[in-house]
């Protein structure tokens, strides 16, 4: 008979998501330049402390990510961005400390000059580290920082309309 992994001792896999939204003054064109605008990243983004370009090509670019894991660690990821131009863009961990993280920011136009923008997130992991790690994300570290990332967004975006 087989035993289920929180029956055999393991430790299962556990996912958590996350999505919340925001109105931002902008068109949509405009909050999708930003999010497309890799160089952007780490001064928008407190936690990201450097974003180094591997690879790009039409809609997908690959990157090495330094950032900073919720105050546990510094770490290195591997990240793919996925560019669906003009209402969505996909950032999904190739390497990393999650056995998956992925995150989207979708483009919801309201008129011409607003955007919703709904961002959300999905972290599955494993082991104790998973354990751990989703323990303090579920905490509600993980909803504010998707909060401060819309919040830089909507910042960016604003100045860029105002200045077109």
């Amino acid at each position: 008979m087989k035993r289920r992994p929180s029956e055999s001792g393991e430790n299962p896999m556990r996912t958590l998501r996350l999505v919340i939204a925001t109105t931002v003054n902008a068109p949509a064109e405009r909050v999708f330049a930003v999010l497309s605008d890799l160089s952007r990243y780490p001064r928008m983004f407190r936690y990201m402390h450097d974003l180094q370009l591997v690879e790009q090509r039409d809609h997908t670019a690959l990157a090495e990510v330094t950032e900073d894991l919720f105050g546990m660690a510094t770490v290195k990821v591997l990240t793919r961005f996925v560019f669906n131009p003009p209402s969505q863009v996909t950032i999904e961990q190739v390497r990393g400390p999650f056995t998956k993280a992925v995150a989207w920011f979708e483009l919801e136009p309201q008129g011409e000059s607003v955007t919703r923008v709904v961002h959300g997130a999905e972290i599955t992991a494993d082991g104790l580290m998973g354990r751990i790690g989703l323990v303090l994300l579920s905490s509600g570290a993980a909803k504010a920082r998707m909060a401060e990332e819309l919040r830089a967004v909507k910042r960016e975006a604003e100045k860029v309309a105002a200045r077109a």
